[in-house]
């Protein structure tokens, strides 16, 4: 009659388990390799994404490099003349033209200024309003003129030219310029230009 043969597995394999329906289901040609693309696509897309975004947070950390120049500082000087108004020849006459280059308001009458020549100190000017220039004792500055001393403030924008005694500065110097807060002692600006 009707012998039934069996194959004999080898040892430590499984036996498959029957369909959950009862009937084999027959697979279906690439089925299975096509959701291990989806899923290996998936996992790309996904770390993609988690890179981009540690990327994102670490550029996020360091400090932003500027090629551009470093900002100006409120107050600079503009120019340094060593000739004679009236002649036009080499007298060393020390004019500085000064200029308010920030956006802030000052009271001149609260702003001293500090001139250096090469590291050491040559002229304090106690005051940088004209008017009340004229009756102090000035040391050092012969005169002071120009829109930002002729009012009580120095308006951004506005310029003026203290003429310190000639000789003080010469052509050549590292000149450098403290603007200070006569009512707190801070300094506001500090500018060096070569004169």
């Amino acid at each position: 009659m009707g012998s039934r043969t069996s194959r004999a597995r080898p040892p430590g394999t499984a036996r498959r388990a029957a369909h959950p329906s009862g009937s084999p289901r027959p697979l279906i040609r690439g089925e299975g390799a096509l959701s291990d693309t989806y899923g290996v696509l998936v996992m790309v897309a996904v770390t993609i994404i988690l890179a981009a975004l540690v990327l994102l947070m670490l550029l996020a950390m360091i400090p932003s490099w500027s090629w551009e120049e470093p900002a100006q500082p409120p107050i600079i000087m503009t120019g340094i003349t060593h000739t004679s108004q009236g002649t036009g020849l080499l007298t060393c006459a020390s004019r500085v033209t000064l200029k308010n280059n920030g956006s802030a308001v000052y009271e001149n009458d609260c702003l001293k200024a500090v001139f250096y020549v090469n590291g050491q100190k040559v002229c304090i000017v106690y005051t940088l309003n004209g008017y009340l220039l004229i009756p102090s004792h000035h040391y050092g500055v012969k005169t002071l003129g120009g829109e930002g001393c002729r009012t009580p403030y120095w308006n951004p924008g506005e310029t003026m030219v203290l003429d310190l005694t000639d000789n003080t500065l010469y052509p050549g110097a590292q000149v450098t310029m403290e603007i200070l807060d006569k009512r707190t002692g801070m300094v506001i600006s500090k500018h060096t230009v070569r004169a």
